[in-house]
């Protein structure tokens, strides 16, 4: 006969097997779960897709009340990149390490963060008014360079308790870095096909593809479409006064102003040689003048860097044409913006000229 002692430990026994089993069953799931998201992770075939599985897809598979992305972004390759991209929420993209070192100091391994002294990076990696009360902070490394963070929050503040393991995050961790970098890699690759090589902007080969794409939804829906074409003035006596570098440099410094001075959904291109082509779509005459003297201006007050350290001046001439009513060809409205151009150098430079409908000069600004 069995004492009671005898039956409380068989039956102690039992629960602590029972527990062992159900923690069995629930990392059994978890690594079904982490294990279905790296294969998706390394074969999204886009950015915006790599984005939304990290910051959309992860919170409600894994139940999360919160999912940030901070990738480190000091060249601008991913805000020229991502502001087009129909992404449900997007990623914080910094400019320096300034941040990161705030989240993971010299360590850069993953945090596991709940209430006590570290609950103030709580509102640091999520923001104010998250409602995180525990977190998991993971630093995404490749090649021994810390290029981002994700972070996945909750509301349970025992749900990320700091004593527990970190095998699957990190783990995880390491294939979103790698899946980050690949996309950023094809990224490269396709902006160097589109993307002129010295000043940034998009190159002729594009601007003739997207150009036609332009001209046929402002047919179609009937919004303005402004185009204009920029030369820089002189520029062969500036090649000749201070040698093809100096001439690099001032064709790169004013791509550079060209871009700043856009919206999302222009078009800029390196037409070829010292002249570019803007197209403005929903831009009317009034606008588009606008922009080309903001432009013009920039570009006669900029003090350009030569590469033997000193600075030179530079001016534009610009010309203007808007897509008439009726229009059937994109050509006619490059042609009416390349004519005003001429029409501004015969006027005297560094100046913008809007063409009539009919192509002559219809007004001067600038001097």
């Amino acid at each position: 006969m069995n004492s009671p002692t005898s039956q409380d430990q068989v039956q102690e026994l039992r629960r602590q097997l029972q527990s062992l089993l159900e923690a069995a069953t629930a990392n059994e799931r978890k690594l079904d779960r982490f294990d279905a998201l790296e294969r998706r992770l390394i074969a999204v075939s886009s950015m915006e897709e790599l984005v939304n599985l990290l910051l959309v897809d992860c919170r409600e598979d894994f139940g999360l009340d919160a999912a940030e992305l901070w990738l480190l972004d000091p060249d601008e390759e991913l805000r020229r990149a991502l502001p087009a991209l129909p992404m449900v929420k997007a990623p914080t993209l910094l400019d320096g390490h300034g941040p990161l070192k705030d989240l993971f100091g010299a360590a850069r391994t993953t945090r596991l963060i709940g209430p006590g002294p570290d609950e103030d990076l709580l509102a640091k990696a999520f923001g104010e008014g998250s409602g995180a009360r525990s977190a998991a902070l993971l630093p995404l490394i490749r090649q021994g360079l810390l290029i981002g963070s994700l972070h996945f929050g909750s509301r349970d503040p025992e749900r990320y308790d700091a004593a527990s393991g970190t095998k699957f995050l990190d783990r995880l961790a390491a294939i979103a870095a790698i899946s980050i970098e690949s996309m950023l890699n094809r990224e490269r690759l396709r902006r160097a096909g589109m993307t002129d090589g010295l000043t940034g902007v998009h190159n002729r080969r594009y601007f003739d593809h997207r150009s036609l794409i332009e001209f046929s939804q402002a047919v179609r829906h009937r919004y303005p479409l402004a185009c204009l074409f920029l030369d820089i003035d002189h520029f062969k006596a500036i090649n000749d006064r201070h040698g093809h570098p100096a001439g690099d440099e001032v064709l790169r410094q004013v791509g550079g102003l060209i871009q700043r001075s856009l919206r999302t959904g222009d078009l800029a291109a390196r037409y070829g040689g010292e002249e570019f082509v803007i197209l403005l779509p929903r831009t009317d005459l009034a606008g588009a003048c606008e922009v080309a003297e903001r432009i013009r201006l920039l570009v006669q007050e900029a003090p350009f860097i030569t590469p033997d350290g000193g600075t030179l001046g530079a001016t534009l001439s610009v010309g203007l044409a808007m897509l008439p009513p009726g229009a059937v060809s994109f050509a006619d409205l490059l042609t009416a913006a390349d004519r005003a151009v001429y029409d501004a150098k015969r006027a005297g430079r560094n100046r913008t000229v809007a063409a009539e409908p009919g192509g002559a000069a219809e007004a001067a600004a600038g001097s």
